[in-house]
């Protein structure tokens, strides 16, 4: 059995971008057995001793595996491809593009959304944050061109099989779907749309938003 650790509670407004919420969706695409320990982050659970000995950073998620613990959202969904054989590429060369898209997702093309995310929510009124949002846009959009042409032709990432990239690519995308810039890739906007229809997705979400009673 694996235990996610997640969120319990957290701040209403990034309920739906959360970290955790990758990990559940691979969860439910691998159909892993599971079981969600919710942490109160309102409450400073992240940063107990107990919370600590899983993860040193205090963040969200991390799994416990019958004694293995992995932390960061990247490895675990790569852990739980490779542990159920689901959302992996056949071949060795698309095996090798899936942690080239991985490390894409997580490196190129989250910081920049999740910046946007961080400014709009919490700071859209501070000097610096006016400053520094045109040039996050900017990243953004040249970001969203790139994969607005990689997907030219292509259901997912890599073709038509959707992997595991899949659900990070999503999740960095997903943190700037409260603005207008998405609008301007549609690629990109059939793609979230395609794989927001997944049951997996909808199944996870479901259980998510019933959690932190949304």
């Amino acid at each position: 059995m694996i235990t996610m650790y997640g969120f319990g509670k957290v701040t209403s407004q990034v309920i739906g971008i959360t970290r955790d919420l990758r990990v559940l969706w691979a969860l439910e695409e691998c159909e892993l057995p599971h079981q969600v320990h919710g942490l109160d982050d309102v409450a400073g659970e992240l940063h107990g001793a107990d919370y600590l000995a899983i993860n040193p950073f205090g963040k969200v998620p991390a799994i416990d595996h019958n004694g293995v613990i992995i932390f960061e959202s990247g490895a675990i969904v790569i852990y739980l491809a490779e542990q159920s054989g689901r959302l992996l590429p056949t071949s060795e060369p698309e095996r090798i593009k899936a942690l080239q898209w991985t490390f894409a997702a997580l490196d190129t093309v989250e910081p920049p959304m999740t910046q946007i995310a961080v400014i709009d929510l919490f700071e859209a009124d501070a000097e610096w944050a006016k400053l520094r949002r045109p040039a996050l846009v900017e990243m953004a959009k040249n970001y969203l061109e790139v994969i607005n042409d990689v997907l030219i032709g292509k259901h997912y990432l890599l073709g038509d099989q959707f992997t595991y990239p899949d659900i990070l690519m999503v999740a960095a995308l997903s943190q700037v779907q409260h603005t207008n810039l998405l609008d301007m890739f549609p690629n990109v906007t059939a793609y979230l749309t395609r794989c927001h229809d997944r049951p997996a997705w909808h199944k996870c979400l479901d259980a998510y938003n019933r959690r932190l009673a949304v």
